[in-house]
């Protein structure tokens, strides 16, 4: 059986991604960025190898997935990758097609109607060329090269970048100094009109960029060049590549299909009769607090579930697995019966697993679906709120009173007659500054409150105080706070009568 891995991250990766896709085929796609995985299509016949790879480890994966066909859809100018890919197959065997890119233009005589056009050999030819060419500048060669053009004469002024719009590109061309104005980050292509717009509004003199095809919005960014009259430098290909097309890929591709030649699914994923799925508490604090055991199980999961900011603290540490933003058992099994290909799903949530969490009500959905021998359902706790704030206070809590305001009603005076110590969980609604109030109204103004925010994060804070002490503070909406009387009540009754 033919098993495919396509090396994207560009315009053809993408394009392959989707025939696969539509004509059901199963395939490997392996992206640099996560940019690059938010551009492909969300499917079962795809699975997504997010993060740059080595030759070996390429090497690697290849002999891990049984990978037998690797289309290579990687940037024309990425050399050193394409040479990567060729080394890893040669030393695996596999059969490699290099899916080339169709250049728009090569070097040759300028094309007056076409504007006044230097063909340049590389990077460094063309920064070259930039010191005699007044002006402002419109560098549109990505943003790995930029640090090149810091060496022209006023270059914070002159020279205008455009990116991709994802946090880690706009970062680093921040750390070499290029923001503000001058840093335009927006995806292309670009169409004519908006090139030209962009040229008007910077004032641009001259347009850098790569002889990238259509596919990379190259005839656009001449056209554009040419009618505003400004000049254009041409970094030209590295050198005459030899491959297929997409056409001749995609064609590829499905002759396998028919002929029956490809992998009917993933290697290892077919659908066992009940799936397993993990429900895991990371803690207070994230992936600090989670424990041994809940990486161990989600280091194995082919999908995981949860909040944005839960997904971005563990996404380093599972960089295969397929991360969405669905907590709810109402978002999360409609889309896995959607996906039958993934069957070791894992779902995160906040502190405990069994400490008000949202576990509790998604093991009851998951049990619903034990009827069909769906999910096979196991829970890892993490590290609840009141363990965690009793820990930093060092006390213990097994003597304590466990409630929550955070969306619930509770009367907590009627607790704290009851309890001498209660840890309760706070909200938007009753916060901090209610909390107090409603104390000091029934007469406990002796009440030592506890108040712990962010807890285990770096700006963590723990507040201790009476109700008198605290009740005109700031605190965190979210947060937690354990109530200790001091001493006993001599007269609970008078707590009722209030």
């Amino acid at each position: 059986m033919c098993r495919v891995l396509i090396f994207g991250g560009t315009s053809e990766g993408r394009i392959l991604a989707e025939f696969c896709h539509q004509k059901e085929i199963y395939a490997w796609v392996s992206v640099a960025t996560g940019y690059g995985r938010e551009v492909l299509p969300e499917s079962r016949y795809l699975r997504i190898h997010e993060s740059p790879m080595t030759s070996n480890e390429m090497e690697d994966f290849i002999k891990q997935k049984g990978i037998t066909l690797v289309f290579d859809a990687t940037h024309p100018y990425a050399a050193l990758v394409s040479e990567n890919i060729r080394f890893a197959c040669e030393r695996t065997g596999v059969s490699l097609k290099r899916v080339i890119r169709e250049s728009s233009q090569g070097p040759g005589p300028v094309d007056q109607k076409a504007g006044n056009i230097l063909w340049v050999g590389d990077l460094k030819e063309a920064v070259l060329a930039l010191h005699s060419i007044p002006g402002n500048i419109l560098v549109t060669t990505g943003s790995k090269e930029l640090s090149a053009f810091t060496g022209l004469d006023s270059w914070e002024e002159r020279v205008y970048a455009r990116v991709l719009p994802t946090l880690s590109v706009i970062s680093a061309c921040e750390q070499m100094g290029f923001k503000g104005k001058n840093l335009i980050a927006m995806q292309g292509p670009f169409t004519s009109e908006m090139n030209r717009a962009m040229i008007r509004q910077y004032g641009i003199r001259c347009l850098v960029t790569k002889e990238a095809g259509s596919a990379g919005g190259f005839p656009e960014k001449m056209e554009a060049a040419a009618e505003c009259g400004i000049m254009s430098i041409v970094i030209g290909r590295p050198a005459k590549e030899e491959g297929i097309t997409v056409l001749k890929a995609k064609k590829l591709l499905a002759l396998s299909k028919e002929r029956g030649d490809l992998q009917p699914a993933f290697p290892g994923l077919r659908q066992p009769e009940r799936r397993k799925v993990f429900l895991i508490g990371t803690g207070m604090g994230g992936e600090d607090q989670m424990t041994i055991r809940a990486w161990r199980e989600l280091e194995k999961c082919d999908v995981v579930f949860g909040a944005e900011r839960m997904l971005s603290g563990i996404s380093s540490r599972i960089p295969h697995a397929v991360k969405k933003p669905f907590y709810t058992s109402r978002d999360i099994l409609p889309w896995l019966e959607e996906h039958q290909e993934f069957n070791r799903i894992g779902i995160l949530y906040s502190g405990d697993t069994g400490f008000y969490s949202g576990a509790k009500k998604m093991a009851e959905s998951l049990a619903g679906e034990l009827k069909g021998q769906k999910y096979e359902t196991e829970i890892i706790p993490g590290i609840s709120s009141v363990s965690y704030l009793c820990s930093r206070l060092k006390t213990g809590w097994e003597d304590v009173r466990l409630v929550s305001l955070h969306g619930r009603t509770c009367d907590i005076i009627t607790e704290l007659g009851l309890h001498s110590r209660v840890f309760a969980l706070l909200d938007g609604t009753n916060t901090v500054t209610s909390l107090c109030t409603t104390l000091m109204d029934h007469g406990l103004c002796q009440v030592r409150l506890s108040v712990g925010e962010r807890l285990s994060y770096p700006d963590e804070r723990i507040t201790t105080g009476t109700p008198d002490e605290l009740v005109g503070q700031k605190f965190d909406l979210l947060s937690a706070v354990l109530m200790e009387r001091q001493g006993c009540l001599a007269d609970q009754e008078a707590i009722y009568e209030r």
